[in-house]
C-alpha cells in the first residue's frame, strides 16, 4: 500500500506541471467587445468568443453551435 501512495504522488508531481501549462486563453479587443453583447461565453485559444449556443468569428461571422452551421 505504500508503494501505491509513493507511486500515486510521485505521478502527481509530474503531471502537476504538465497540466498548469495549459494554453492561456486570449483576451483580445473583440472577445471584450462580444462579452459586453453576449455575456457567458469564453474566448477560445484561436480568439473566437464562444457561448453555450453559437461561436463569433473576429471575421463577423456566426455558426450555431447546435447545428454547427
Amino acid at each position: 500500500m505504500k508503494r501505491f501512495v509513493a507511486a500515486f504522488a510521485l505521478l502527481a508531481a509530474i503531471a502537476a506541471p504538465a497540466l498548469a501549462q495549459s494554453q492561456p486563453r486570449p483576451d483580445t479587443e473583440f472577445c471584450a467587445k462580444m462579452r459586453a453583447q453576449h455575456p457567458g461565453g469564453i474566448c477560445s485559444p484561436k480568439g473566437e468568443y464562444v457561448t453555450p449556443d453559437k461561436v463569433y468569428m473576429p471575421d463577423g461571422k456566426v455558426v450555431n453551435r447546435s447545428t454547427g452551421g
